[in-house]
């Protein structure tokens, strides 16, 4: 029975990374119906750095929100009995810092690479959202109409 244990964390793992970027696609896409008129705000005016600064506090409630996931996991799971330990090492996993401090058992460890492609995929499009909401403005003339 214990040689399928790793098939059933790899499912557990995987299903956790599945709903983490479930998450992270709601939250991103609400970000940007959110900031769709971004680039018609003035530039240097206080009403675009106020958009701006809820436009980054809302992708890091994002990325927070999936770390909480990731730890109530490893809890769920008894892979790390404490809360403040679980998050830590999530987050530190997550955002691929890595400390090596501590490691999971080696009954759930296939799960740190999971979490660690979970962070990678989510700040890869974080920072696609991010460009596309502040990047160029599209193409077009002045009245914003498409070029033909």
């Amino acid at each position: 029975m214990d040689q399928w244990r790793p098939i059933w964390e790899i499912v557990f793992g995987t299903g956790a990374l599945i709903v983490s970027l479930i998450i992270h696609g709601i939250g991103m896409f609400y970000i940007q119906r959110l900031n769709r008129d971004y680039q018609r705000l003035p530039p240097l005016h206080l009403r675009r750095e106020a958009a701006f600064s809820l436009l980054i506090f809302l992708m890091l409630l994002t990325h927070l929100l999936e770390i909480l996931l990731w730890a109530g996991a490893l809890i769920t799971t008894g892979a790390v009995p404490l809360f403040r330990d679980a998050y830590y090492y999530v987050a530190v996993t997550y955002t691929t810092l890595g400390y090596a401090e501590g490691t999971l058992g080696p009954q759930w460890r296939i799960l740190a690479p999971m979490m660690a492609m979970s962070g990678l995929f989510a700040f890869g499009w974080t920072i696609s959202v991010l460009f596309s909401i502040v990047g160029v403005p599209p193409l077009g003339d002045a009245n914003g109409d498409k070029p033909r």
